[in-house]
């Protein structure tokens, strides 16, 4: 690494933390008066509270993460001009052009080793986020955070519907399974709980079984252990939110809805937004940078970073309308 790019990823990161500090500090605060009367109200140890404060601003990170880099390529611009550092580079004989492309390497660098760190954690962090709030806190029952209500699913010959009784879909109640052979029904499942033993096997209690080989005769039974062709694992990936859902979840959610023939313009959004976000630093700040660069002299300092903020804020609400636009037009 050249002495030129040190200095400048020296600059870039300090800049980078004190930033995060502040909008993270001023995320917190916010969350934490926002939240503090239903807080209180619950009557709820306070360390659960904290507890959420610490999964929400892993969220909050995730959501103003790209702005926050983008806003320090501009940051650190004006710092260097402040300290006249810019100026003294630029009289050496560095060109511009040279500048930014070290400089957009440093938000290059930064946008893909943030932005992959953040998509592997932040998953899991929405969902403990509202399962300390919703459960800890609220005492709201845990499987609503994962699952609907009543579970629909339905694979490549049957369909099931249920009402999960715990978040990982092993434990189900007023199962419903209709199987069909060349789309025409051929046997019925009915089942007041249904529990998994692993390796593809259940047991059912006050399970009724009806088949068409036998004219849908009702045949009920106390208690009935067997296979099925059913993983809770699937329930999960497929019902769950996707922003719950890792890049591997998401992509086995691909897989399966594919085969099962159900829309899959949600996940394929969600993938497109993920990757989208990786690169979306290099657009606002690079573009923001640029115009600071390029119009910089010593005599039209506030004019350009004017701009150059002006730019920041109308490139920044323009991703944020796109994006909320293709949520409500795919979602």
């Amino acid at each position: 690494m050249s002495l030129l790019t040190r200095f400048l990823l020296k600059n870039f990161f300090k800049v980078l933390l004190v930033v995060f500090c502040v909008f993270l500090a001023l995320y917190t605060v916010i969350d934490f008066f926002e939240r503090l009367s239903a807080f209180l109200t619950s009557k709820r140890p306070f360390i659960f509270f904290l507890e959420y404060l610490f999964w929400k601003s892993q969220v909050n990170l995730y959501q103003i993460f790209p702005y926050i880099l983008s806003l320090t390529l501009l940051l650190t611009l004006l710092f260097l001009s402040r300290t006249n550092e810019l100026l003294a580079l630029l009289s050496l004989g560095i060109t511009r052009q040279e500048l930014f492309r070290r400089l957009f390497f440093l938000l290059l660098l930064f946008s893909i080793l943030g932005g992959l760190l953040l998509n592997l954690i932040v998953p899991g962090a929405f969902y403990k986020t509202l399962h300390t709030w919703e459960t800890k806190i609220l005492t709201q029952k845990a499987q609503h955070l994962i699952f609907k209500d009543t579970l629909f699913f339905e694979g490549r010959d049957f369909l099931l519907i249920a009402t999960p009784l715990e978040p990982k879909g092993e434990y189900l109640s007023e199962l419903t399974l209709l199987f069909f052979n060349k789309g025409e029904p051929e046997r019925l499942i009915w089942a007041r709980t249904a529990l998994y033993l692993g390796e593809g096997r259940w047991r059912l209690e006050d399970a009724l079984f009806q088949e068409a080989s036998s004219q849908f005769r009702p045949k009920v039974l106390k208690t009935w252990e067997g296979g099925l062709p059913l993983r809770p694992k699937t329930f999960v990936t497929v019902e769950k939110p996707v922003k719950f859902a890792s890049f591997k979840e998401l992509k086995q959610r691909l897989t399966f809805l594919k085969r099962a023939g159900r829309p899959v313009t949600e996940v394929v959004l969600e993938i497109f937004n993920r990757f989208f976000y990786l690169l979306l630093p290099l657009f606002i700040g690079g573009i923001t940078g640029w115009i600071y660069l390029k119009g910089y002299t010593p005599h039209h300092n506030a004019r350009v970073l004017l701009k150059s903020f002006l730019a920041f804020f109308i490139l920044s609400v323009f991703f944020v309308f796109i994006q909320t636009l293709m949520l409500r037009l795919f979602r």
